[in-house]
């Protein structure tokens, strides 16, 4: 009979060594979340979040001309504003903060005329 499985291709695993600069401050938010010892990777994932972010905030209130058509937090404008505040909370960006407030606001004035 036939073997059943595919032979594994991947490199077997190299482990690394953690370098000086690679240890873990305390004063990096980030790196407590994500509870790794490596910042060059730490970094890269927060960088890769941030330009998510941004393209989010650009598709649902950027390009939209800012009106706000669901105010829901699940598929509205209202989980743009906690994204950025979530970045804030990371980043200390007071841009994403202000930027969160707008939306909040918005998303007030456009619930007031629903049922």
């Amino acid at each position: 009979m036939a073997d059943r499985f595919f032979p594994n291709v991947m490199p077997s695993f190299v482990t690394e060594d953690i370098q000086e600069e690679d240890k873990v401050t305390d004063d990096d938010s980030l790196m407590k979340l994500l509870s790794m010892p490596y910042t060059s990777l730490s970094k890269q994932f927060q960088r890769s979040g941030l330009d998510l972010k941004e393209t989010i905030v650009m598709e649902t209130w950027g390009l939209g001309g800012q009106v706000v058509h669901d105010f829901t937090l699940y598929s509205g404008n209202l989980g743009t504003a906690l994204l950025l505040y979530k970045s804030y909370q990371v980043t200390s960006n007071e841009n994403d903060l202000f930027l969160c407030l707008e939306i909040v606001k918005a998303c007030d004035s456009a619930s007031r005329a629903s049922r």
